[in-house]
């Protein structure tokens, strides 16, 4: 059925199609990876580096396909947890034949949740009766919470127990976590009446669609079949991520039982971290499976920063630095640590600014992008210096960077688009950002118009609104968006803009109480960002501006969660503490003393890491594989003991001591 559908001299046209030249995928001295991964259609996972271009090489070997397709009713079906691949399409394909023919029936191109929706858990739901309204978890969950009686929220708050004990995971709606409550409890009833009540009235938490999904293959199991003959190749992106959730249900659909798909799976499995602290990867279907094939080159950065990160690596991999890439015209910089002690926590950015400014010129320093990411991000006043980001930047908002939750408020969408927008000036984020941020907070005050459309969220407000009287009230507020990227004082939010978007509220959901509503549409007291004055790092979209009266660099700030998959011209990895502090304890991997993810136990047998330890080198695995140019840490002075700051000086790093005075013109 694939026989002959990508061929070699496909290959230079792909390369070049994807602005990589006609050599893009040609072999380099003895590694032909990239081309034999575009050349093979056999069912195979796909082990790549960080920076191995897998995305461009999976568009790539799409593009092809796309030309000598031959069915007419069955596709190609290609998942991801995000639209990275859909983009990048758009972004390389998207005047050309085959990009068009990719994202139109009979192909889907999408995420997991999007494809699990559309194809299985939505029509099972329908045909059972029941409208499907919103698929939300923060507005199912409130919808839930307001139909429990008000002694019952008191005891789940008593037994200290959050609104997500509404979630189910079993069709008959029980499942998920109830604590003490048992199924004869008074609490448990009333729990499950409302998962239920909230369910019938259409508003659905996301993960419950995995519930409905596998329902319909319980009762009718030759929808796998079907799902088979409709999409025969299947390709997966960011395979390490699937939770064990997704894993047995996209495993069950294309690969379990007779006449599995053709199916591919791209990851790297040193890069496995989840959005949830404690979350586990796949037992059923493991990524990678038998049929594996690496692709160990990284265009990303320079043979310099592989040596140093590969070693943290749990599976340790050749990895081969060919970068960086030539946009800037900069070689690799030596990477540089930052040392600091409770006192001058909050002299490592600006010591950071400092250091990149005396790195990098003026035009890279414009249009190259700077971050500094920790593994926790949600401060512990009481914790351990540093615990969090909060320490290094006491202004920090976590939900800004938070990929996997939705923004709790008004403020917090806004907040979120100008983190997004952050080095692409692209406006539509934040007209959306305001659009969903409307359409949630409607939601919330009771409306029932629902938001299952293909159309984007400003779109969907627009259909909404036309010929009503909100509609120059809503035109009104994008304006104001738009005039102030997203920024808003206080006294102009409450005078000025609440007034139009509780008039929308109002329309969209058809109440004239906003209940709920009214502490979504809240600003912030006292948002630091919103204040004239205010410190560089006292921004709630997170971007640290250095200097402060004459910015010349602005530096994201976030999660490691959040720049996964990213790629950053400098990437400073701030340390941070979960039972231990996560880069002190990695000291032996930075030094050299330590690689991979096993040791010699008592016994003197090769045993894994602990789960702890494990998940720590994986986080920071994905944090030091994102720069092109220059990798920076920072950790407490005082835990490098005699002797061990100067390995790290011999293997070519740069130690710049925070405690000490800055030196004028100096980023030292």
């Amino acid at each position: 059925m694939f026989h002959d559908l990508i061929r070699e001299q496909d290959v230079a046209w792909a390369a070049a199609l994807m602005g990589l030249g006609p050599d893009g995928f040609a072999p380099v001295g003895d590694d032909d990876s990239r081309l034999r991964a575009m050349l093979n259609l056999d069912t195979v996972d796909f082990e790549a580096c960080p920076g191995s271009g897998k995305t461009t090489l999976l568009v790539a070997k799409l593009a092809v396909l796309a030309t000598r397709w031959p069915h007419r009713h069955q596709g190609i079906c290609v998942l991801s947890h995000t639209n990275a691949a859909r983009n990048e399409i758009g972004a390389k394909l998207g005047n050309s034949a085959a990009g068009i023919s990719l994202t139109r029936y009979p192909h889907f191109i999408g995420t997991i949740h999007a494809f699990v929706n559309e194809y299985l858990a939505l029509p099972w739901l329908r045909s059972k009766g029941l409208v499907v309204r919103c698929i939300d978890t923060q507005i199912a969950l409130a919808k839930r919470w307001g139909l429990l009686p008000g002694n019952t929220r008191w005891a789940i708050q008593k037994a200290q127990l959050s609104e997500g004990c509404l979630i189910y995971t079993r069709p008959d709606y029980t499942g998920g976590s109830t604590g003490k409550f048992g199924r004869q409890t008074p609490t448990y009833q009333a729990i499950l009446e409302a998962r239920r009540t909230g369910s019938e009235q259409g508003y659905f938490c996301f993960d419950e669609m995995f519930v409905w999904a596998n329902e319909l293959l319980d009762k009718r199991p030759e929808a796998a079949a079907d799902f088979r003959r409709r999409f025969p190749l299947v390709f997966v992106d960011e395979a390490q991520d699937n939770s064990e959730e997704q894993s047995a249900l996209l495993h069950r659909i294309f690969c379990a039982g007779d006449a599995p798909s053709r199916r591919q799976r791209f990851g790297d499995s040193n890069q496995a971290i989840y959005a949830r602290a404690g979350a586990a990867g796949a037992a059923t279907d493991p990524f990678p499976g038998a049929a594996v094939q690496a692709i160990p080159r990284s265009y990303r950065f320079a043979q310099p920063l592989a040596d140093e990160v590969k070693a943290l690596g749990v599976a340790p991999q050749d990895l081969v630095g060919a970068g960086p890439p030539l946009e800037h015209g900069v070689a690799h910089q030596a990477p540089t640590l930052f040392l600091f002690d409770d006192a001058s926590v909050r002299s490592v950015l600006p010591r950071y600014g400092a250091h990149l400014l005396a790195t990098f010129d003026a035009h890279v320093l414009e249009r190259g992008v700077f971050t500094a990411v920790a593994g926790v991000h949600d401060l512990d006043d009481a914790g351990r210096v540093p615990h969090a980001m909060g320490h290094y930047a006491p202004t920090y908002d976590p939900a800004c960077a938070r990929k996997e939750a939705a923004p709790a408020s008004f403020a917090q969408y806004l907040a979120r688009a100008r983190f997004e927008m952050a080095g692409s000036g692209n406006s539509d984020k934040l007209v959306n950002a305001a659009a969903s941020a409307l359409l949630a907070a409607s939601e919330l005050a009771g409306g029932t118009h629902g938001r299952m459309t293909r159309k984007s969220p400003h779109r969907r407000v627009v259909d909404l609104l036309t010929g009503t009287e909100a509609y120059p009230a809503y035109l009104a507020l994008i304006e104001r968006m738009l005039a102030g990227r997203g920024e808003i004082a206080d006294a102009d939010w409450q005078a000025a803009v609440r007034p139009h978007a509780e008039t929308v509220v109002r329309q969209l959901s058809g109440a004239e109480a906003l209940g709920n509503a009214a502490a979504f549409l809240a600003w912030p007291q006292g948002a630091p960002a919103l204040q004239a004055g205010a410190a560089a790092i006292a921004r709630t979209d997170n971007l640290f501006a250095y200097p402060e009266d004459a910015p010349q660099v602005r530096v994201r700030l976030g999660s490691i969660h959040s720049v996964k998959g990213e790629t950053h011209t400098a990437t400073l990895v701030l340390d941070s503490f979960y039972f231990a502090h996560h880069l002190s304890e990695l000291k032996p991997w930075l030094l050299g003393a330590k690689g991979g993810g096993s040791r010699l136990n008592g016994r003197g047998n090769v045993v894994a890491e602990g789960s702890r330890m494990l998940g720590r080198l994986r986080l920071h695995y994905v944090a030091m594989t994102r720069p092109t140019h220059l990798l920076c840490l920072a950790m407490r002075k005082d835990v490098f003991a005699a002797g061990e700051l100067d390995i790290l000086t011999g293997r070519g790093w740069t130690v710049i001591d925070c405690c000490a005075p800055a030196q004028a013109g100096a980023s030292e």
